[in-house]
């Protein structure tokens, strides 16, 4: 199985597409893993010819047929500018052509990020309407929600010991890390796995995290 993560930082931030692909791996799955990112990329902008990452995409989509594609879009023009965001996820299924495409659905920014001001939102309410912007677009292409902002939200609501943000109220944590990684492995294969020495939590932090997303998927 080939699949194929396109997205920004909230992606390549502790390296999400490795963890998953260390975690599919430890439980048996075959399959191999490629990412197109950069730091603040929209969706749309890789649809530009004459864009650097374009041509990573062209040339990935050249040398293997995905089964696959998981897209993350910028951390909020889902809310402010959703044409955009639809283009970037139309224009890109397109243009990769998967068997099965995935839309990674992020998570509000933390209680004290000033772009929650800004927005007129609470963390629980940008991850919101965060996901309805995800489900709209994917309806349009029968594509598949991996829901890491909800669980952010319920694991948060339940266990607020476990830090799933980095110091920038922004980006996810090593365990935020985690979380997505878990999420993608039970959105992609449709079951939680059974084992993860390769991500490097505590047992109990573990098991707290995938309670969570089991009940939320």
């Amino acid at each position: 199985m080939n699949i194929l993560f396109i997205g920004n930082s909230y992606t390549y931030v502790n390296d999400v597409p490795s963890l998953f692909d260390k975690l599919a791996k430890e439980n048996g799955k075959n399959i191999t893993v490629d990412s197109v990112t950069k730091g603040a990329r929209k969706l749309y902008e890789n649809l530009d010819p004459a864009d650097e990452k374009h041509g990573e995409i062209i040339s990935l989509t050249a040398q293997k047929e995905y089964d696959v594609l998981i897209l993350q879009e910028q951390s909020y023009l889902g809310i402010t500018d959703y044409q955009s965001f639809e283009k970037g996820v139309l224009g890109l299924n397109k243009l990769v052509s998967p068997k099965r495409t995935v839309l990674y659905a992020t998570w509000g920014r933390k209680e004290g990020c000033p772009l929650l001001q800004t927005l007129g939102l609470t963390s629980e309410g940008m991850c919101a309407a965060l996901e309805n912007a995800y489900k709209s677009a994917a309806k349009l292409i029968n594509a598949d929600i991996s829901p890491v902002g909800r669980c952010f939200n319920e694991i948060t609501k339940q266990y607020g010991d476990i830090e799933l943000y980095s110091p920038d109220l922004s980006h996810q944590s090593y365990i935020g890390s985690c979380v997505a990684a878990v999420c993608h492995y039970k959105t992609v294969f449709g079951e939680m796995p059974v084992l993860h020495k390769s991500l490097q939590l505590e047992t109990d932090v573990y098991q707290k995290i995938s309670c969570i997303i089991k009940e939320t998927l």
